[in-house]
């Protein structure tokens, strides 16, 4: 058997620390990645089948979890009793699960990774990242980017706008509920539940405890991401840019944010995919027949 490959022995061992053990060697063979990982540090090994899902049992996509920022994920298909690697979906903070999703459209699943980003940079802030990705002859191309659920706590103190000797505890959240191929289509409908939520504990470091927010503002957005045959991707809609006037794909829309709520402007307003293939942010006034 080819390194890396795994059998259905490994996988049908995956509950015990020694076939977590095997497959993570495996998976680490497989994807160029042995020598970089301790397996001593191995904490998690997760096999997702795709026939859970789409009855397409040749779809198995493993996690193998290092700690915190540090989970690798790859994909396999079965031949005979062995499972092939098929390529390298990448690394992840951390996984909270991972979903088929079938398409008539592509003719293949596609792979959604819901990631766990946790992390303190300017706000202690917790998010769910939905990501996905379909296979090309070449490898796993991501088509999907956009938050599934955040928690974001900061203290207006840190931006020097307000008294030292004064603490103000400032929160926003979004908890979002996914609904996958309606009316049969391959689309995605996000309805977010939006809030801003203010503090009256005064402790200038410590983040508070949630019974002490109290709401002040929220809202329900509803998105839908539809797949794009021409951008090969899932858009928001589409758009073209004036300086250049080529079409451009939108992937994001900064209005909906959730820190809207707590009154911060965004320096721009969409996130657009250009032909390509770069990303940039971009205020509303540099494009023109917005389309949403």
């Amino acid at each position: 058997m080819q390194e890396g490959n795994l059998n259905l022995g490994q996988l049908e061992d995956a509950n015990t620390s020694t076939g977590q053990e095997e497959i993570a060697k495996s998976v680490l063979a497989s994807t160029g990645r042995s020598g970089q990982y301790d397996l001593q540090d191995l904490e998690n090994v997760t096999v997702y089948y795709g026939g859970d899902l789409t009855e397409n049992k040749e779809d198995v996509v493993i996690s193998v979890s290092f700690g915190p920022k540090n989970t690798v994920i790859a994909a396999y298909m079965t031949n005979g009793d062995v499972y092939e690697y098929v390529g390298d979906i990448g690394n992840f903070y951390g996984v909270e699960n991972i979903r088929f999703i079938p398409s008539k459209e592509l003719g293949q699943d596609i792979v959604v990774v819901r990631e766990r980003v946790n992390q303190s940079l300017g706000s202690f802030e917790e998010t769910d990242v939905l990501r996905g990705y379909v296979y090309e002859k070449d490898g796993f191309r991501d088509v999907l980017n956009t938050p599934a659920k955040i928690k974001a706590s900061w203290n207006k103190l840190w931006d020097n706008t307000i008294p030292k000797d004064e603490s103000q505890w400032r929160r926003i959240t979004e908890n979002t509920e996914s609904v996958w191929g309606t009316e049969g289509n391959t689309d995605l409908t996000l309805t977010r539940q939006q809030n801003y939520l203010i503090s009256d504990d005064t402790n200038k470091e410590k983040e508070p405890e949630n019974d002490t927010f109290q709401t002040q503002d929220s809202r329900v957005v509803v998105e839908r991401f539809y797949w794009s045959p021409v951008w090969g991707r899932f858009i928001l809609g589409d758009a073209v840019e004036r300086v250049t006037g080529e079409p451009v794909a939108l992937v994001e829309n900064l209005e909906k944010s959730p820190y809207t709520l707590a009154g911060f402007s965004n320096y721009a307003d969409f996130g657009i995919v250009r032909g390509d293939g770069t990303f940039a942010y971009v205020p509303k006034e540099e494009l023109e027949q917005i389309n949403l």
